[in-house]
């Protein structure tokens, strides 16, 4: 379960001034790296500034799983971290000791991890996935998260149909492109099979017909697909390293 975190954070002396700022930079930091999501609260007192955060586990906030900017920034305060409550809205994430494979997938207006358990379904926070290409925190899982989400955006409010549909449903996409790339990278560092799930358009029932395809065959290669049992996706190409799932009209 997601918590929420308060920090209280301040200088080490009355002559050291800290300002807002300094802090959220400190945050942007820890959301790139993974241990908190983008939703931080910073308020002022006299002399200190308190922030509640959503972080993913009890220890995620812990120093081991800082990188080296954030090890560099938080030095200039003194900071205390208490989990103060679970999030009542969020999900359960992943406590898979191992993954027989990964899905990348992107939620619409989803903030948390876009990288999912094969086993379980549930996604699992970063900080518990490799860096990519060669970054020391999780920026290109997180812009294409940000980019997808903005795409997604347009199509559902009908500002750019025909581009915006086909970055999401098109294999050969720039926006596809670009998650076949992450998928490719994590794949090599996790050693596991990982999948990019082509999403239809819309995630609900208007004009089903129109917006969702079931498909028979993998729409990049022309394959056969492999069907699974477990977790919510339920075909994937091997050959393409592709995820899907079938809608069914209600």
């Amino acid at each position: 379960m997601y918590k929420v975190a308060k920090l209280i954070i301040s200088s080490y002396s009355k002559k050291e001034k800290i300002s807002a700022d300094d802090i959220d930079n400190l945050f942007s930091m820890l959301y790139k790296n993974g241990q908190i999501l983008n939703n931080w609260i910073i308020e002022k007192y006299n002399d200190r500034f308190e922030a509640r955060v959503t972080t993913t586990d009890e220890d995620s906030l812990d120093s081991k799983y800082f990188n080296k900017y954030i090890t560099n920034q938080i030095k200039k305060f003194k900071v205390g971290i208490e989990i103060i409550a679970d999030d009542a809205l969020a999900s359960d994430s992943c406590h898979c000791k191992e993954h027989s494979y990964y899905i990348i997938s992107v939620f619409p207006n989803d903030m948390t991890s876009p990288i999912i358990c094969g086993d379980c379904g549930r996604e699992i926070p970063l900080i518990r996935i490799p860096y990519l290409f060669n970054e020391e925190e999780h920026y290109s899982i997180l812009t294409f998260q940000s980019i997808y989400n903005s795409v997604d955006n347009l199509w559902m409010n009908s500002l750019s149909d025909r581009f915006s549909k086909r970055q999401i449903i098109d294999p050969k996409s720039q926006l596809n492109i670009r998650g076949l790339e992450i998928r490719e990278e994590l794949e090599k560092k996790t050693q596991r099979p990982v999948y990019l799930l082509i999403s239809n358009p819309i995630g609900g029932y208007f004009e089903f017909k129109k917006n969702n395809k079931n498909l028979d065959s993998c729409p990049n290669c022309g394959g056969d697909f492999k069907f699974l049992k477990n977790g919510f996706v339920d075909k994937v190409c091997d050959k393409c390293r592709m995820a899907f799932i079938t809608h069914e009209e209600k």
